[in-house]
């Protein structure tokens, strides 16, 4: 079976394209909250027939309903949208309401569900961390990402204007660039490393970590912690959760 699954995150948009199990074609995008983005950048790969369409996406309606024409228009298929559940594949969320969970860290925990108990991080536009241990979504925590802190930072103020620094680091910062850079950093760092130590309190066992999102090769070299990147977790989860994948 052909299938193609579609991630529309915040700020980009990714697909796989699927022979049976295995990845045969991706791609990536940044959407600027219009998918139209799709009918000029489509690699070749993608243009064949597909017998299923999964989607993950964290955008409203009207975005959802132009990828619908989209898909129905190239592939005359009309995809499938993931939705927060109360029970997936076994794992129970922590939510009362399961819908207000969003379907990006939904996904993310399905897909790494199997190396419970775990913490597992997106190091996107938002920084989320979420913890699963015994099939049951223990919950987690929403934070900036790196890149929001800094546009937030010069939004609030009216002198800080750092400049881009060559490297970034945990040294106490020298100068107001060096101090935003770091502190960002430093902030990120921090909160990764103090909800991996609440986890490992709710457990008897060790906790593993994972990282995905675009920021997670800038995070990594600081962690103190053993850690696994896994680039393409999303897509993964999306793949599990229609039951698509071994």
């Amino acid at each position: 079976m052909s299938s193609c699954y579609i991630d529309i995150g915040n700020s980009r948009i990714k697909l796989w394209l699927c022979e049976g199990l295995k990845v045969i074609a991706s791609h990536a995008v940044w959407h600027q909250q219009s998918l139209t983005i799709l009918w000029t950048d489509l690699p070749t790969a993608f243009y064949q027939p597909i017998d299923f369409i999964g989607v993950s996406s964290v955008l409203g309606d009207l975005v959802n309903q132009q990828l619908i024409e989209i898909c129905v228009s190239l592939w005359q298929v009309v995809p499938s949208f993931a939705t927060t559940d109360f029970t997936s594949l076994g794992v129970k969320c922590a939510y009362d309401e399961p819908n207000l969970l969003g379907i990006d860290r939904w996904l993310n925990v399905l897909a790494v569900a199997r190396k419970q108990p775990v913490c597992v991080v997106s190091c996107g536009t938002a920084l989320t961390i979420d913890v699963v241990n015994n099939n049951q979504h223990l919950g987690g925590y929403i934070l900036p990402g790196m890149k929001l802190q800094l546009s937030s930072l010069i939004q609030g103020t009216q002198r800080v204007r750092p400049h881009a620094i060559k490297q970034t680091s945990l040294a106490l910062g020298k100068s107001t660039s060096e101090a935003v850079y770091h502190g960002i950093l430093f902030m990120s760092i921090a909160a990764i490393e103090k909800a991996y130590t609440r986890a490992t309190l709710m457990s008897d066992q060790r906790v593993g970590l994972v990282l995905t999102g675009g920021d997670a090769e800038n995070l990594s070299p600081h962690l103190q912690i053993d850690h696994d990147i896994m680039p393409e977790l999303l897509l993964l989860g999306l793949q599990r959760y229609f039951g698509h994948s071994s």
